[in-house]
């Protein structure tokens, strides 16, 4: 899939930078603090709003520079926001689970997040919807989410009916129930996946924690087949196996609907439930085995999720990234 491919290289970019550039960094400038990156993501606002700009340039430049400290700003702030959904114990759990149990996670979107706007000056705008931190950018691919961190294009939004937010918060779900295993479970089987990208068991594992968790804070959540008006989950664009619910039509488009207020349609979203394993866990104690563990994570359901078993679709194997 081509804008899968393309999404991997700029992953791949982004941890080289971080890998070689920003630690060297940041260990020459701790002392200064969270300021220094804010005036350094300035300056690189205003050098790119000069140069971008055909005309009014410093207008925009000034513009940009200060949308560039905001977002800098914000991107600090996503590591200590929560869901406000939730109560005042759970909260506070959320965020000490995001600086430990999600900690590898989280610190890859933290500074995926800066550099993409500090460097790269992609980023539009930032938000915190649901204890998320929603960077909305100028990229050619969709969307990936690292802790709480979600990188995603332009037409996403903190909407609970945006496609684009609905499933990648999905993952973040994914990563506060697995924490150190997400990576392992759930990151590099996605970007290492084949065939059909939306059907494998991780991607639908996190359009059930989307699709449960939007349903339940939300007894007004739109939960019917009227896909024309962009409103409730988004079956066509985040889907579920052919094999499960009811196949609805909608114009030229055909989609599964699931009926949250079905208790027999949610026993059968449960049953895709993907569990991590003991060894996702155990993996970080000898490095590098949580790569070698997610390869071959990724390997076994790549074979699962690619062969038909008994001509039976694809989906319904997904029982056991976009």
């Amino acid at each position: 899939m081509k804008s899968l491919a393309n999404r991997f290289r700029s992953i791949l970019l982004a941890l080289i930078c971080m890998l070689f550039v920003l630690p060297g960094k940041a260990s020459t400038t701790s002392a200064k603090g969270p300021e220094y990156f804010i005036i350094d993501s300035w300056v690189s606002g205003f050098i790119a709003g000069l140069s971008r700009s055909k005309e009014k340039r410093w207008r925009n430049a000034w513009k940009v520079a200060n949308q560039s400290a905001k977002n800098d700003i914000r991107i600090w702030g996503g590591l200590f926001v929560s869901d406000t959904n939730s109560s005042s114990g759970k909260r506070f759990l959320e965020v000490g689970s995001r600086l430990t149990y999600q900690g590898p996670q989280t610190g890859i979107g933290f500074f995926m997040a800066h550099f993409y706007n500090t460097v790269l000056c992609k980023v539009n705008s930032v938000s915190h919807p649901n204890g998320s931190t929603l960077l909305n950018m100028n990229v050619p691919w969709t969307g990936i989410c690292f802790g709480n961190y979600i990188l995603a294009k332009k037409n996403s939004a903190p909407d609970p009916n945006n496609r684009i937010f609905q499933h990648e918060y999905g993952h973040y779900l994914q990563s506060k129930r697995m924490g150190f295993a997400y990576l392992i479970r759930v990151g590099l089987p996605a970007i290492m996946s084949t065939g059909n990208h939306d059907e494998h068991p991780v991607e639908v594992d996190c359009n059930r924690e989307g699709f449960l968790y939007f349903n339940k804070i939300n007894p007004h959540f739109q939960n019917d087949s009227a896909y024309y008006d962009k409103k409730g989950w988004d079956f066509l664009y985040n889907p579920f196996p052919d094999t499960l619910g009811m196949k609805k039509v909608s114009g030229k488009n055909t989609f599964q609907y699931l009926n949250f207020r079905d208790s027999l349609d949610r026993g059968k979203i449960d049953a895709l439930k993907v569990r991590a394993k003991w060894f996702d866990y155990a993996g970080w104690l000898v490095f590098p085995t949580p790569a070698i563990i997610g390869v071959c994570n990724a390997s076994k359901y790549n074979q699962s999720h690619t062969k038909p078993d008994d001509g039976a679709p694809l989906n319904a194997a997904a029982a056991p990234v976009k």
